[in-house]
């Protein structure tokens, strides 16, 4: 992908279902703010085995991508045990790097789902040691299958 589709949001998204869990709420019964990023790294997780590259091949590799860049919109809480859909997109990825557009939808009618909480997630593939380095040949051809095969 080239740097011209940095902005345009993913044409082809991941869709992952969960509710929300208990351990994630804080006493005033919503998520804390900083927990969103829990639950978009399990979709992220689940985007990744679902493409053919779980994480565990990263870490194989010692390999790792680090967060370099983040944003977050919050546009309606989430409470325990919400039913929630989390849609995980490539925004774009170089040699180097990637950026995950993830969406937060409350699934209260099947029709009308309730947009929740966008984030953006700049990730820098890096070995243990920190060094950064090229992502993985594989990994980048599965990316270009599955937005070819879906867009």
């Amino acid at each position: 992908m080239d740097s011209n589709t940095q902005d345009k949001a993913p044409e082809v998204w991941h869709k992952t279902r969960m509710r929300v869990p208990l351990f994630e709420v804080d006493i005033g019964q919503a998520v804390y703010h900083g927990n969103y990023y829990h639950l978009f790294e399990l979709a992220r997780e689940d985007f990744l085995r679902e493409l053919g590259y779980p994480y565990r091949w990263f870490m194989d590799r010692q390999l790792h991508l680090t967060i370099v860049e983040a944003s977050c919109t919050y546009r309606k809480s989430l409470r325990y045990d919400d039913l929630i859909e989390i849609h995980t997109g490539i925004q774009w990825w170089r040699t180097r790097s990637l950026a995950f557009s993830q969406i937060i939808y409350r699934c209260e009618e099947e029709e009308n789902p309730v947009l929740c909480t966008r984030a953006i997630l700049n990730m820098v593939c890096v070995r243990f040691s920190g060094q950064p380095t090229i992502l993985p040949a594989e990994f980048v051809d599965l990316l270009r299958d599955w937005v070819g095969k879906r867009g």
